[in-house]
C-alpha cells in the first residue's frame, strides 16, 4: 500500500505540473521554484541573457529623447551608478529638448559585440564575474584594429549583479 500511495502522490505532482514533451524529463523539487532551478542549471546562458538585455538597454537610449534621469533609470538594472554616469557623460548628447544617444562606430563604454558562443569566456569569482572575448586583428573594411580582448566585469552589489566596468586589453583578463 505504501508503494501505491507514493506512486499516487508522484502522479498527482507530475500531472499538476504538466507532463513533459516527448524526449523531456520531469524533475520535482519542493524547496525551490522551477524558474530558479532553470537559472542555476545553466549560469552561462543566464549571464549571456543578462548582458544582451543590458546591451539592449544601452541601444534603447537611441530610440527617443529622454531626460538624463530617465536614461539612468533605463540603465539602473544593469549598470553600477558610476559606469552609468560615465556612459551618459560620454554618449548622451543634447537633442531638441532632452538627451539622446546616437549610434557610432566607436562607442565609449558600450558593451562589446560578443558572439555569445564558445568564444565568449566567463571567469567567476565570489562577488565578481568577468565575461570576455578575444577579437582577432582585422585590417579590412572601414574599421581596423589589432587583436585584443574586450571584457565586462560584473559585481554583486546589494544582492544583485551589476556591470561595473567595460574594458579592452592586449592581455587576457584575470
Amino acid at each position: 500500500m505504501k508503494t501505491l500511495t507514493s506512486l499516487s502522490a508522484a502522479a498527482v505532482i507530475f500531472f499538476s505540473l504538466g507532463s513533459p514533451a516527448v524526449g523531456e524529463t520531469a524533475a520535482v523539487t519542493a524547496d525551490r521554484p522551477a524558474q530558479h532551478n532553470a537559472q542555476k542549471a545553466n549560469p552561462k546562458e543566464t549571464v549571456f541573457k543578462y548582458l544582451q538585455d543590458a546591451s539592449y538597454a544601452q541601444v534603447s537610449l537611441s530610440e527617443k529623447e529622454r531626460t538624463k534621469a530617465q536614461m539612468k533609470e533605463v540603465l539602473a538594472p544593469y549598470f553600477t551608478d558610476e559606469i552609468a554616469d560615465a556612459y551618459l557623460k560620454y554618449n548622451a548628447v543634447k537633442g531638441e529638448t532632452q538627451y539622446i544617444v546616437y549610434g557610432t562606430d566607436f562607442p565609449i563604454l558600450s558593451l562589446p559585440f560578443f558572439s555569445y558562443d564558445e568564444s565568449t569566456k566567463i571567469k567567476q569569482q565570489k562577488n565578481k564575474t568577468i565575461v570576455y572575448q578575444y577579437f582577432k586583428k582585422t585590417d579590412t573594411g572601414p574599421v581596423t584594429f589589432e587583436g585584443h580582448y574586450e571584457a565586462v566585469t560584473m559585481i554583486r552589489t546589494d544582492g544583485a549583479w551589476k556591470i561595473s566596468s567595460i574594458s579592452e586589453s592586449k592581455e587576457e583578463p584575470n
